[in-house]
């Protein structure tokens, strides 16, 4: 973006552009995509090792509901811990922008954090809170759906964990 603002005359910009990309779009997807390929791959493959295993029938046998047991709490962890991992994102990627925009680009950092500061409103904050709880949840419920409905054997692991990055990762985008 430095490029073609100073194109422009219009490097002031840059914090404000930076501001709006992160907490709109860029951290709550990133944040969601990394999440997936870490912790939906091993919840995908956990559910689908005990389902092959028949840890899951064993937990019905004893009439425990193994959704509220095994679902459930990966879930509400989705839900809680999205939003925060998307802000942390957020303020890195705008410290990061800013070294960049200072140290390599040569923009005056008072002048990135003020346009910076301008532009961080509540909103801001709201929009990548909501999409960080929309995509934990997506991609905890996603992950353990395609966990749970594996079968067939050790095979079915492999195609469970795979299935539920690709869709998780569609379903994010």
């Amino acid at each position: 973006l430095y490029v073609s603002f100073h194109f422009f005359g219009a490097e002031a910009l840059l914090g404000g552009s930076v501001v709006v990309a992160l907490f709109r779009e860029i951290a709550p997807v990133m944040a969601a995509i990394m999440v997936t390929g870490r912790a939906g791959a091993d919840m995908a493959a956990e559910l689908a090792s005990m389902r092959v295993s028949e840890q899951i029938d064993a937990l019905e046998v004893m009439a425990v509901n193994p959704i509220e047991y095994l679902v459930m709490p990966r879930v509400l962890a989705g839900l809680i811990m999205m939003p925060l991992l998307a802000i942390m994102f957020a303020v890195i990627g705008s410290v990061a922008g800013s070294l960049v925009a200072s140290g390599v680009m040569g923009l005056d950092s008072s002048v990135y954090w003020t346009q910076y500061t301008r532009l961080v409103d509540p909103i801001e904050l709201i929009h990548c809170l909501v999409k960080g709880a929309v995509f934990g949840v997506v991609l905890t419920w996603v992950s353990c759906f395609c966990g749970f409905r594996a079968f067939g054997g050790a095979r079915a692991v492999g195609f469970a964990t795979r299935t539920s990055v690709v869709a998780t990762c569609l379903s994010i985008l």
